[in-house]
């Protein structure tokens, strides 16, 4: 909300100032021709200046948003496959991604408003639906040929949504004021199957047992041209196998985190910066030093970082990984002697431990951390994860799995090129993160695309 009502407040003085403008040269020129033409005898009606003001300041407004905001980088990209941007939406289930879905929605639902106030022609939903919809063709081609952003047939959908719903609103106040009800009711009729679809979309996925998973396709591969080699058996056999869950935070226990993170290193909180955004929080704290933790509700992973590894006389330097691990005890951080070491560059140090099982618990991920001149760790950049078993699942076959490649059901970005040939090396179990914290079971294929080595993900539920 923070970052939407600051982008509101930059293009609105934006647009003020622009009518300001627009206004003085228009009376202006007003009392020109009323003078010299009229007689002096003209009359603007007030409730048409007011309206047509507010419609060019939206206009305004609109265009900063949609072009101002962003750079010129975008290629002449077009996406039109219809619905695709709800399809990632759903796999991924983020705020985010659902942000710009409703903003494209919101963002036209004054321009359906204003517009039948502003001339009685607009009243007629076919003026006002036309208006909308070259109104938002127009933005998406400009958009194409500067760069400015994409080609989005979901833009087209859901800002001609937003007109309508605007416009629905509208109609229906003014027939309520006229006490046609049941008119007015067919009206709003667009507002509430938004709602009740959201209501509907939003409900299914709180019941449903497990979260999405973003390893899912927005668009199917075409397979048809494909040649399709594969060096190994397949077991066409189904099995059992557990669903693990993250230690999941809420805001409150994130917090909780910090502080004790920050007190261990004997700082005062006191005056700590939370930062928080819907899926992952940002902690600064300045002291005699100043440091900062960014910290993923989902997973309880997180990265640290002492802002003096920037200065010009403290190094980075290579240690011991015994005396590197005490340093980590200095932050509570007990490390598996099952981790596997590893020298990334000078003074960093990864530690990784793949899908290890101890009991009921998986330990799964990398730590990650830089050691300075200071005998100061300076930087961590913790994903080790230890999961919880939830309960053991019937899962596809390799051979199911694979059946779904064959489909095209799997992620791969056109941007990579046409797939022509596809081989398969291995396929093993392993597991992904869904939307809600748990780690479920997916198959990873090892393979060569055209070429290159790539690695699909096909979920195991």
């Amino acid at each position: 909300m923070q970052e939407i009502i600051g982008m509101l407040k930059e293009y609105f003085f934006l647009a003020f100032a622009a009518i300001v403008v627009l206004g003085v040269v228009f009376f202006i020129g007003y009392t020109i021709i009323n003078r010299k033409f009229l007689g002096g005898k003209g009359r603007l009606p007030k409730k048409q200046l007011l309206v047509g003001g507010m419609l060019i300041g939206y206009i305004i407004m609109v265009m900063g948003v949609t072009f101002l905001s962003r750079g010129s980088h975008y290629q002449s990209r077009m996406e039109l496959s219809l619905f695709s941007s709800y399809r990632e939406a759903w796999f991924e289930f983020t705020v985010r991604q659902w942000q710009f879905l409703y903003l494209n929605i919101l963002m036209f639902i004054p321009f359906g408003i204003l517009l039948p106030l502003y001339r009685s022609r607009f009243k007629k939903a076919v003026w006002t639906i036309g208006a909308a919809a070259l109104f938002t063709l127009a933005i998406e081609c400009i958009q194409l040929i500067t760069g400015f952003g994409i080609f989005d047939i979901d833009d087209l959908f859901n800002n001609l949504l937003g007109g309508i719903i605007g416009y629905g609103i509208v109609m229906g106040i003014i027939n309520i004021k006229e006490k046609r009800i049941m008119k007015a009711l067919s009206y709003f009729a667009p507002l509430l199957l938004v709602l009740i679809l959201s209501g509907s979309v939003f409900t299914y996925y709180h019941f449903k047992e497990f979260g999405n998973l973003a390893i899912m396709p927005v668009h199917k591969i075409n397979m048809k041209q494909v040649e399709t080699m594969i060096d190994i058996q397949l077991d066409d056999q189904r099995k059992t196998v557990p669903v693990y869950k993250a230690p999941s935070y809420t805001k409150k226990a994130a917090d909780e985190f910090a502080e004790k993170f920050f007190r261990k290193m004997n700082m005062d909180t006191t005056n700590m910066e939370v930062i928080s955004y819907p899926d992952d929080v940002i902690y600064r704290v300045s002291d005699e030093k100043f440091v900062s933790i960014s910290f993923n509700y989902l997973d309880g992973s997180y990265s640290y970082t002492d802002f003096s590894s920037h200065d010009e006389d403290n190094e980075p330097t290579d240690v011991e990984e015994e005396i590197l691990k005490e340093k980590l005890r200095d932050f509570d951080i007990q490390i598996s002697q099952d981790a596997e070491f590893e020298k990334v560059n000078t003074g960093s140090y990864v530690w990784t431990v793949d899908k290890k099982v101890l009991g009921d618990q998986l330990i799964d991920g990398s730590l990650g951390a830089t050691y300075y001149k200071d005998g100061t760790v300076k930087q961590i950049d913790n994903r080790l994860i230890t999961y919880d078993k939830v309960k053991d699942i019937e899962i596809k076959s390799e051979q199911e799995a694979y059946e779904d490649i064959l489909k095209g059901k799997f992620q791969y970005y056109p941007e990579s090129g046409k797939i022509e040939t596809m081989k398969i090396h291995d396929v093993e179990l392993s597991y992904y993160l869904d939307s809600k914290g748990y780690y479920q079971p997916v198959f990873a294929f090892d393979c060569t695309i055209n070429g290159n080595e790539f690695k699909i993900l096909m979920p195991g539920i």
